[in-house]
Parts: C-alpha cells; sequence; structure tokens
C-alpha cells in the first residue's frame, strides 16, 4: 500500500523541480526528502524522476502519475479542510437548493449533520427540480446535475450520477421489441415518461460517441423522479432514472442497447460568480465532499 506522505512528497519534488526546493517547503532533510521518492519508486517498480547534478524533472511515467495523484491529492485535502471547517463557528444563514431526489438520496442526512455541527448557523434548505437564479433569489450554493444553465455562477463538479433507462415487467410484456435495442434511437417507437427538466436523455458509445434522445412518444409527464418511477412501475412507458432510485424497486428492469450505455449526469455545487466563496459556503461544499468519500 503507498502511503499517503510519500506521494505529497514525491508531488512537492515534482512541483518545485529540486529535491532541496522541495525539502526547505516541507521541514525536512533534503536526503530525506530523496529517500521518501525512492522509496516510492521502487515500491511502483517505475523510475518516476530524471535525475541530474543540477535539477529533477519527470519521466512520462512520472508526469501521468503525478498528474492522477494531484487530483486524487485535491479531494483528500478538500476533505480535511471540510472536517477543519465543522470544527469552526459558522453563523448567519445558509441558503441551499437541490433536486428532490437527489438530495433526498444521496446527502440530504449529510447536510443536515453539518446543520447540527454548525449550531450557530441556520441551514435554509429549498428542494427544487428547476434551475434557480442563485443572485436573484439570494441561494447562496446551489447542487445541480448537468446539464447546467447559462448563469452568472461558478460551478465546482463533485461526482457523476448513474442514470439508466427502465421499463416494468407489465410494459416489456406489452412492447417486447423494447428488450435488447441495438441503438437508443430505437425508444423512438415507444412511449416513454418524460421528467422535466430533463429533456434530453444522453448515451455514449465505447469510443466516446455521444447520442441525446428526447422523448416523443409520451406515456406520462411527471416533473419528480419519484413519480417518474411510480409511472414506469405502472407501466405508461420506459423512462430515464438514477440508478440509485430504480434500484429500490426490484420489478423495473434495466433496457440495453447493443454498443451504447447511458452516460452519468455529473453533479455540480454552483455559487454566485464575483465574489469571493464565503467560508460557510466552502464549508459546505467541502463537508459534502468528505461525507460522500467516507460512505464510499
Amino acid at each position: 500500500m503507498l502511503g499517503y506522505d510519500d506521494v505529497a512528497i514525491f508531488l512537492r519534488v515534482a512541483r518545485e523541480g529540486s529535491f532541496v526546493a522541495a525539502a526547505r517547503s516541507l521541514g525536512l532533510p533534503t536526503s530525506s526528502v530523496s529517500r521518501r521518492v525512492a522509496a516510492l519508486e521502487a515500491r511502483l517498480k517505475t523510475q518516476l524522476l530524471r535525475r541530474t547534478t543540477r535539477a529533477v524533472g519527470l519521466t512520462d511515467d512520472g508526469r501521468a502519475f503525478a498528474d492522477r495523484c494531484a487530483v486524487a491529492m485535491d479531494e483528500i485535502e478538500a476533505a480535511t479542510r471540510g472536517l477543519d471547517l465543522c470544527n469552526a463557528r459558522l453563523s448567519g444563514r445558509l441558503t441551499v437548493t437541490a433536486p428532490y431526489h437527489v438530495c433526498n438520496e444521496d446527502f440530504a442526512p449529510h447536510l443536515l449533520d453539518f446543520a447540527a455541527a454548525h449550531p450557530d448557523l441556520i441551514v435554509d434548505l429549498r428542494l427544487t427540480n428547476g434551475a434557480p437564479d442563485l443572485i436573484e433569489e439570494g441561494i447562496d450554493v446551489a447542487f445541480q446535475l448537468a446539464p447546467l444553465p447559462d448563469g452568472r455562477h461558478v460551478a465546482r463538479k463533485l461526482w457523476a450520477a448513474p442514470y439508466g433507462v427502465f421499463a416494468s415487467q407489465v410494459f416489456l410484456n406489452r412492447h417486447p421489441e423494447a428488450v435488447g435495442l441495438d441503438h437508443p434511437r430505437g425508444l423512438a417507437r415507444l412511449p416513454a415518461i418524460a421528467t422535466p427538466p430533463i429533456n434530453g436523455w444522453r448515451f455514449v458509445d465505447a469510443g466516446g460517441e455521444t447520442f441525446t434522445f428526447g422523448p416523443r412518444a409520451l406515456g406520462a409527464r411527471v416533473d419528480d423522479l419519484s413519480l417518474g418511477a411510480l409511472a414506469v412501475r405502472r407501466g405508461l412507458g420506459v423512462g430515464y432514472l438514477p440508478k440509485g432510485l430504480a434500484g429500490r424497486f426490484p420489478d423495473l428492469v434495466e433496457l440495453t442497447f447493443g454498443g451504447w450505455r447511458v452516460a452519468d449526469r455529473e453533479l455540480y455545487a454552483l455559487y454566485p460568480a464575483g465574489r469571493q466563496m464565503p467560508p460557510k459556503v466552502r464549508a459546505v461544499i467541502d463537508h459534502a465532499l468528505a461525507a460522500r468519500a467516507a460512505h464510499q
């Protein structure tokens, strides 16, 4: 198992381009830094750094390793900040919006834990499937699924929410042609459950090509995913649903589309642009990331 500290030391050397500079910034002896990086290379059985008498540079493997580790390290640091901020005293009002299903299923308990950790902070949680204007409505942070509306907001990607297309066995008995479609365009022949504001069902193939399907033959139209799942279970049509929601109902069948799969939808945290991120907004975002990482 790789040590967190050894990877952090390697990243600092890669950033500074020198063992001496890295050791100085870390407050460690240069010999210790060099030894820790060498030990990391030995465990990986890969040369990460190209050493010369004047400086060090990344090998191709080292650059690829550093790029991937840097992303992971950012998440760890964000999670650590989230835990640290839980011990800080935040006050005032924090207005948060989130989609009904995503909030209830994924992280509403984490937001309530955050509120409990900050008794001087009033958390005003508003569930909506729409795309509110943060500035006009006085919202501090909005958790929203892509695609995002154009607007005056800064977006930070959090994590992916897996989706699928589902049908009930009753529906499949009436529409056996829905089984084993070779392309998602075949859905155009089937009644579908529309769940606005989701207007396009995105698919991707193994080569990265995308296809967006817009349901036209409507079996029902509801603006809540939980009701959408109920409509699918009643056999009114096929539905584009989060896998976490559909998985609660063993009577639903996930459809397949040959070499195509339903693309994940990315969850973002949005906050108003043109201002520095307030500590309470940073704290709730970092807390959500830390809580999710702890429960994966």
